[in-house]
C-alpha cells in the first residue's frame, strides 16, 4: 500500500492511510440522482402553480433547468475527488480524518475527548451495504461516510475502547 505525502510549508506530513469503501461513489451517485428528482418534483409543481395563476411558465423551468446542470456538474465532479480524497486512521491516541472537495480539511480528534461514538446507516447506505461512523466530542461531531457495515461496526466499538482506555490514562 503507498502512502500519500503532502507538502505543508515546507515539511512532509503523511496523510492517513485508510480508505472509503470503493461503494460510496454509488452512494453519492444515488444521493445526487435524488436530489435531482426532487429538484424536478419542485420545478414542476411551480409550472403548474405558475400555469394555473397564468403566469410565465417559462421562469419556473428555465430556474429548473439551471438547477439541474449545477447538480448535474456537482454529480460529475464530487463524489470522484471526494472519494479520492477521503481518508482516515485511527491511533491508540486519535482519530485522523482528511477530506474535501474544493477545500480540504485535516481534523485530529484526541480520542480522549471523545463522548460517544455511534454507526449510522439511511436508505441510500444501506442499499448499499455500507454505514457511516459518527464520533461526537462536546464541541462537535465527526463522521466517516461510507465503511462496510462490519468495517464500521468494528471501527465504532474500536474508538469507543481506545476512548474509555484513553480516559482512564488520564
Amino acid at each position: 500500500m503507498s502512502r500519500h505525502i503532502v507538502q505543508q510549508e515546507e515539511a512532509f506530513v503523511e496523510l492517513p492511510s485508510r480508505r472509503l469503501d470503493p461503494r460510496m461513489l454509488r452512494a453519492w451517485y444515488a444521493g445526487s440522482l435524488a436530489l435531482m428528482v426532487g429538484t424536478v418534483a419542485v420545478g414542476l409543481a411551480a409550472t403548474l402553480i405558475v400555469r394555473h395563476f397564468e403566469g410565465p411558465i417559462l421562469v419556473p423551468l428555465i430556474i429548473m433547468g439551471v438547477a439541474l446542470v449545477v447538480e448535474l456538474a456537482d454529480m460529475a465532479i464530487s463524489p470522484r475527488v471526494e472519494y479520492a480524497t477521503w481518508r482516515f486512521d485511527v491511533t491508540s491516541t486519535d482519530v485522523d480524518l482528511y477530506h474535501g472537495v474544493f477545500v480540504k480539511k485535516r481534523v485530529i480528534v484526541p480520542l480522549v475527548r471523545v463522548q460517544h461514538v455511534e454507526t449510522k446507516q439511511g436508505p441510500i447506505l444501506k442499499a448499499n451495504g455500507l454505514a457511516a461512523v459518527r464520533i461526537s466530542t462536546a464541541g462537535e461531531s465527526f463522521e466517516i461516510p461510507g465503511l462496510a457495515e462490519d468495517d464500521a461496526r468494528t471501527l465504532r466499538d474500536r474508538v469507543a475502547e481506545l476512548a474509555r482506555l484513553a480516559k482512564e490514562d488520564v
